[in-house]
């Protein structure tokens, strides 16, 4: 149907022109590479410009109305941290300035220091307003040099000191007062310095003191235990219920050497102990007390016998160990007292002492032989090693076992962490 028909020319016309096209890579023999696929065009994307260019002008303006309104709303926003930022930088500034101004002030009127005595020396030489502010800081009667130091600048007054001046002055006087009583100047009454030992008792202190003219031993012992030194944080802490303890302030009369005037008053001269105590308690040794979980006299208690038993510094923080092993866990294995000889002839120092001056064993509730636990008060006057032994013994290695320590007459020291190696040590030590 409608086909044309063929002509007899036209068969051979096609044969002739018939080609067969055979690709060369079919003819080669091996893998064949396959062709990578076209990589896609990124479907275009018509740039921002040109979509703005395609806005309407009504369009445009509200875009640029959204975009000063994003801009306000982010200024505002920025404007709030700023002034968040700057009230709290403000009033962090002020607090800073306000406490320091108020710290000047509370140490200008004499507010907040303990009431004590303190030796004051005006040196020879020219004397500046800032030299009399650090003396009196070192002494302890003032807390803020620099403020005292403008003071005396203030004033134009210091011309009056005397060089070569020595005298006592209250701790809680104000400025004005301080100055006073540096003008009245020398003292008539002849000075005498003492050395007292780390680890003196009380009995040792009195019969220093007496010997040194500066009052009688009896009256110094008796005014430890009937004076009224409350003012003292210290003392205070103590409390009204002190019957057991042999000597109230034992502990507390820090060692150390002063200056005394011979037939000085007797609260004078106890306060300058406790003066000292109080300064060298502050600060850092007193953050270890309240972060130790004792009390400060349980601290002052432990101390002393470290200070009575150990033979060098070394020694007492392991002593330390000892003690506070014994306290914690020693009746785990059936330790219940701390048994140190240096609490057995309170309140003498040790037999040879006793002997020495006559007295005789009258306090047990010091004997830690006898007590369990602490004893009922210190038995010496320890050092600031000591105090700080007391507060951080030794736990490394064997010492956070340690349960028993002897020495030997050349102070040479053993320890053990149990009783048989214990009396092995006490055989090397000479003790038997």
């Amino acid at each position: 149907m409608n086909q044309r028909p063929q002509q007899p020319g036209d068969s051979r016309e096609r044969s002739g022109n018939f080609q067969v096209n055979i690709d060369k890579r079919d003819l080669m023999t091996g893998p064949v590479e396959q062709p990578r696929a076209r990589r896609q065009p990124d479907q275009y994307e018509e740039p921002y410009l040109s979509k703005k260019a395609q806005l309407t002008d009504k369009e445009l303006r509200a875009e640029k109305r959204a975009h000063r309104k994003r801009n306000r709303v982010k200024a505002r926003k920025n404007k709030r941290i700023f002034k968040i930022v700057w009230l709290c930088m403000v009033l962090l500034v002020s607090f800073t300035i306000a406490s320091y101004l108020i710290g000047g002030s509370n140490d200008f009127l004499g507010a907040g220091r303990p009431e004590g005595k303190a030796d004051v020396t005006i040196p020879e030489g020219k004397l500046t307003e800032d030299g009399l502010a650090e003396i009196l800081h070192k002494a302890g009667i003032i807390s803020k040099p620099e403020f005292f130091s403008l003071y005396c600048k203030i004033k134009k007054n210091i011309d009056s000191f005397g060089p070569g001046t020595r005298l006592q002055v209250n701790t809680n006087m104000d400025y004005e007062a301080i100055i006073t009583a540096l003008k009245g100047g020398n003292e008539d009454r002849e000075i005498v310095k003492i050395a007292f030992p780390e680890g003196s008792t009380a009995l040792q202190i009195a019969n220093l003191l007496e010997e040194n003219e500066v009052c009688k031993a009896q009256e110094f012992l008796t005014e430890l235990n009937s004076g009224d030194y409350s003012k003292y944080d210290e003392i205070a802490a103590l409390g009204a219920d002190t019957g057991n303890r042999y000597y109230k302030l034992e502990g507390y009369l820090f060692p150390d050497t002063y200056d005394f005037y011979k037939g000085e008053d007797l609260e004078d001269v106890i306060g300058k102990f406790l003066w000292n105590f109080h300064n060298k308690l502050s600060g850092r040794l007193q953050e270890k007390v309240d972060a130790s979980g004792m009390t400060l006299d349980q601290v002052v208690i432990l101390a002393s016998i470290i200070q009575a038993e150990g033979a060098n510094t070394t020694d007492m923080f392991n002593v330390s160990a000892v003690l506070h092993n014994r306290l914690n866990f020693g009746a785990d294995y059936g330790i219940f007292n701390l048994e140190c000889d240096s609490t057995s002839f309170y309140p003498y120092k040790n037999a040879q002492e006793m002997e020495a001056l006559g007295g005789g064993l009258s306090h047990g509730a010091y004997d830690t032989y006898q007590v369990s636990g602490l004893p009922a008060g210190a038995i010496c006057n320890p050092g600031l090693d000591a105090l700080n032994a007391a507060l951080k013994p030794n736990d490394s290695g064997d010492a956070a076992s340690y349960l028993y320590f002897c020495h030997s007459a050349e102070g040479v020291a053993y320890y053990a962490t149990n009783a048989d190696d214990h009396e092995y040590n006490k055989t090397l030590a000479g003790l038997d």
